[in-house]
């Protein structure tokens, strides 16, 4: 994927690169209530809608992150209710032609430091008390909740720990699950809009 043109913002050190065609994470999934040994399933599908922002140029995002749809099986009530988490949905994020060097934009030729790290924010309208990201729709008593591959939890507008940033291709792991977010369950359609944004420092 060819990145746009960066351009310079106060300060001279960092560049701003806003991604036009945005990373869409289409989740489709539903909540199904079982009532003795009769599952009753829950109408409709629910779609999360990830869009990115890259600051700075270190990486590029993989075309195949660009887009991406992640099916879910109906969810039954009684599971989460007993586990109080929805089954795991791993999803990714590819960063290719990762580069250490960081061109000075003021010095034609001259570098800054090197990159050393990579950060990733996820942001959208938070829940439980803003630890998860919120679903609106049909359904009632979940959320969205995202977790990295080493157990990280996601908060809404909060930075994740940093990732050592090396050169080449890398990808970023994550899980997203539906959670319990203390209201009643009902069955139905939901969704939720979730951006990232990818710091290198």
């Amino acid at each position: 994927m060819s990145i746009p043109p960066a351009t310079t913002v106060a300060g001279g050190n960092w560049r701003e690169i806003t991604v036009k065609t945005f990373k869409n994470l289409a989740i489709t999934s539903s909540l199904m209530m079982s009532i003795g040994q009769v599952l009753a399933q829950g109408q409709g599908d629910g779609v999360v809608t990830l869009g990115g922002e890259i600051i700075d140029s270190a990486c590029g995002l993989e075309l195949s992150s660009v887009d991406q749809t992640i099916e879910m099986p109906p969810e039954p009530i009684g599971r989460l209710l007993r586990n109080t988490l929805g089954a795991p949905h791993p999803f990714q994020l590819r960063l290719v032609n990762c580069s250490l060097t960081r061109p000075d934009p003021n010095r034609p030729g001259a570098t800054l430091p090197d990159w050393e790290h990579l950060r990733v924010t996820f942001d959208g309208a938070p829940d439980r008390d803003g630890r998860s990201f919120a679903a609106t729709g049909l359904s009632q008593g979940v959320a969205f909740h995202i977790w990295d591959s080493t157990g990280q939890e996601s908060v809404p507008g909060e930075r994740m720990a940093p990732h050592p940033l090396n050169e080449g291709d890398m990808t970023l792991n994550y899980t997203l699950r539906l959670v319990g977010n203390g209201l009643q369950l009902l069955p139905g359609a939901h969704s939720a809009a979730v951006r990232f944004r990818l710091e290198y420092f």
